[in-house]
């Protein structure tokens, strides 16, 4: 009799992992060899064995109720960017206007990986050195059954909210967005910093002495080139918001306000181009 080899888990087929950064913790997870240890703890965590979970900066705590009366407990390390390796991750995606207008609003770009490629670091972990685990029940394997059960139920929290990787590794979402915000004012701001301090030209003439000319148009004009095209993330203002306190009662209000603005942008797509409009695909569902 032959015996099949078992299979890594697929996390979205188990329900756990939709996202796609989640479904990559659990396969950075798979490839340290915890494939089969961590299918053992998939039973677990479908059964809602994991009563009590705290993400923190560099560790998650858990408790997961096991065989006896009392949970095991369960905590899981994961080794935290320096202070110096956060400031490169930051600049390197406040300098992609895609990445920041993803996480401003809410949303983790596909790509994310590639700022921290770029800077020599990885957003989630590499080795077995970047990560630690215990668990008070008495199974010698590492992880165990209970911790491999915490890490789906990671995955699933994940999901909700993105930037729980981003605090694992060392950085509240907070944090983040207004280091995004600072360094995207910056490298707004250098430019006209830059102009400031350049020395005034012999050329220049004032403008008392031009005043007739102001409302002609200059040579430059004609180079001017103005770009019509749908915002890179839909919706960016509702989701940075969020809904106002008076529509708690009436949630369906940002589905109809999200279809408006598709109309809007259909409308200014068909306007600046001729007719030719643009679907939306959120507006389409």
């Amino acid at each position: 009799m032959t015996r099949r080899r078992s299979r890594p888990a697929d996390p979205v087929a188990s329900g756990f992992g939709r996202r796609w950064w989640s479904q990559r913790w659990i396969a950075a997870l798979e490839s340290f060899g915890w494939a089969s240890r961590l299918a053992r703890g998939r039973r677990y965590a479908r059964a809602s064995r994991v009563v009590a979970l705290k993400i923190q900066s560099g560790r998650v705590d858990a408790e997961v109720q096991g065989s006896r009366y009392e949970p095991y407990r369960v905590r899981i390390g994961v080794k935290t960017l320096t202070s110096r390796e956060w400031a490169k991750v930051v600049s390197a995606m406040a300098s992609q206007a895609w990445f920041a207008a993803k996480l401003l609003s809410g949303e983790m770009p596909a790509n994310i990986e590639d700022a921290f490629k770029d800077v020599k670091l990885t957003l989630l972990p590499r080795s077995r050195e970047d990560l630690t685990t215990a668990c008070s029940c008495p199974d010698v394997a590492n992880p165990c059954k209970h911790t491999a059960a915490v890490n789906y139920v990671l995955a699933q929290k994940f999901d909700e909210d993105p930037f729980l990787i981003f605090k694992l590794r060392g950085r509240e979402r907070n944090e983040i967005l207004e280091a995004l915000r600072a360094e995207r004012s910056r490298g707004a701001s250098a430019p006209e910093k830059a102009s400031a301090r350049k020395p005034a030209s012999k050329k220049d003439t004032p403008l008392s002495a031009e005043i007739h000319r102001f409302w002609q148009a200059g040579p430059g004009l004609d180079q001017i080139r103005v770009s019509v095209s749908p915002p890179s993330v839909w919706g960016a203002l509702l989701k940075r918001l969020g809904l106002p306190p008076f529509w708690k009662d009436a949630p369906e209000i940002r589905l109809a306000l999200d279809r408006l603005y598709a109309k809007v942008t259909e409308r200014a797509m068909a306007l600046a181009y001729g007719g030719r409009g643009m679907k939306h695909s959120k507006g389409e569902k």
